[in-house]
């Protein structure tokens, strides 16, 4: 591993550090000495699903039968940044100026800000940020001529009495909006605690805030009650839809579901009233996760979009120790399940075990995993492998499949794919968001796809390239 310079922030006396008396590495700047660990050689057996990586700034990697010398590059967040907080609104169009009706699609908060060195003895700065950016769908009919119609990412105007501060490692996720919600229909973005640095050297301040975004106004607001139990960052944000209203009667409710160190015989639900945003701290049975940060998670939903339940994957104990264990929360019984996925242990058929790592849903039964950081070569390795996950709750089983990355798959030295990374973004996108000519693929497979934003590998590189993970099913 190449040797990487001093960071800017040392947070070794940060008494507040979510949980670690010694932080994990990953998203921190410090240089911790770990246990050697390969990364992963899973098997490459896909079976029903299959996943290619596509370079939005190459379009040697587009579909074949695209017009790519049509297609102007998309724009990217600039600084590179890690760390960052996603969440994805329902609508789109626009200008991206955060103003519009209408604006919705994927966004992304804060993070951990990097500009390149200035010299050979020189490290690079790293800050943390409060900008938003939004990612602009393309425009097939002012873009289709190649004559430079803005698309990709645009940083959005600052608005609102209650704009968020500077964080990385915080949590966001959009509160489902049903009809038993007692505030409105309407979609809520909530971003959720965090880390501000600070001064360097001071360890900086864990936070406990809720912001609330309106992206018809684009405007921040204060989402109401703090975090219950304190401040808390490296945590997970889930959105669910829960069948009731939650008071005994019909129909659904929205919550978002948050989980972090604490949460060792409950988790906490943020929902909509008409007083504002309100928590509510569920208790939960079962195999209850061990205390954890740096985790993923994401949530299975049904076709009528209610929601079976939430998955939560890897992470690291207060000790620094990584996981690769997987987690199902049941949304009707609140009870955690630890699926048995065959080996614990990150041997040929299961993921490493890692922190940092981005979980998307895929379908009512499926999640796709993608990178981290892993043990390695005495510090950590960044992971470049996609997953699948494939759950069956009722009986407390999990299958991995490797669908992409990872691997010694000389099919794969050539084709397009991210760097190894962890602390990024993995953001499902609407084909509709995308131009004709890069979504591409099968009439006769179901693709979904997911837009890459940032991440870093560790002590090495912060990453701003544009890469489009597509997974296909038969």
């Amino acid at each position: 591993m190449a040797s990487a310079p001093s960071p800017p922030r040392d947070l070794s006396s940060s008494p507040s550090s979510c949980g670690f008396a010694r932080p994990p590495p990953i998203l921190l700047g410090r240089r911790v000495p770990l246990a050697a660990a390969n990364p992963p050689s899973p098997s490459t057996s896909l079976r029903a699903l299959s996943a290619k990586w596509i370079d939005l700034l190459d379009p040697s990697s587009y579909p074949p039968s695209s017009s790519s010398t049509s297609i102007p590059l998309p724009g990217r967040i600039s600084p590179p940044r890690s760390g960052a907080s996603s969440f994805s609104l329902p609508g789109g169009g626009g200008d991206g100026g955060g103003g519009a009706s209408g604006e919705g699609g994927a966004f992304a908060f804060g993070g951990y800000a990097e500009l390149p060195s200035s010299g050979a003895d020189v490290p690079p700065e790293r800050f943390v940020v409060d900008d938003l950016w939004r990612f602009v769908p393309y425009d097939e009919e002012r873009g289709g001529d190649g004559g430079g119609a803005k698309w990709g990412w645009t940083e959005v105007s600052k608005k609102g009495d209650c704009v968020p501060g500077p964080r990385l490692a915080a949590a966001a996720a959009v509160l489902p909006a049903t009809d038993g919600d007692d505030a409105s229909s309407k979609a809520e973005a909530v971003l959720v605690g965090g880390w501000d640095p600070q001064t360097p050297g001071t360890g900086g301040v864990i936070l406990d805030d809720v912001s609330s975004f309106d992206a018809e106004s684009g405007e921040w607001s204060r989402g109401g009650e703090a975090v219950p139990g304190g401040p808390t960052s490296r945590h997970v944000a889930v959105p669910l839809t829960l069948k009731g209203d939650g008071e005994g009667g019909g129909g659904a409710r929205g919550v978002i579901c948050v989980h972090n160190h604490r949460c060792d015989d409950h988790v906490l639900l943020l929902s909509s009233r008409s007083d504002g945003l309100k928590w509510e701290r569920r208790p939960v049975s079962g195999d209850v996760p061990s205390s954890r940060g740096l985790h993923c998670a994401a949530p299975l939903d049904r076709e009528d979009g209610t929601s079976v339940g939430m998955v939560v994957f890897g992470g690291a104990a207060q000790s620094g120790t990584m996981s690769n264990e997987a987690f199902v929360l049941d949304a009707e019984t609140w009870e955690w399940t630890k699926l048995d996925c065959g080996d614990d242990g990150g041997g040929d058929g299961t993921p490493a075990p890692r922190a940092g790592a981005c979980l998307c849903p895929l379908d009512e039964s499926t999640v796709v995993l993608f990178g981290g950081a892993t043990p390695g070569g005495g510090g950590l390795i960044g992971l470049d492998d996609v997953w699948a996950l494939r759950v069956d709750a009722k009986n407390g089983r999990g299958r991995w499949e490797r669908l992409a990355g990872g691997g010694d798959d000389e099919a794969e030295d050539d084709a397009a794919r991210p760097p190894g990374r962890n602390a990024a973004n993995l953001i499902p996108l609407d084909a509709g968001t995308l131009p004709r000519g890069v979504v591409g693929g099968d009439a006769s497979k179901s693709s979904s796809y997911f837009l890459l934003q940032g991440g870093w590998y560790p002590f090495r590189k912060t990453y701003d390239d544009a890469f489009l993970l597509r997974v296909d099913s038969e």
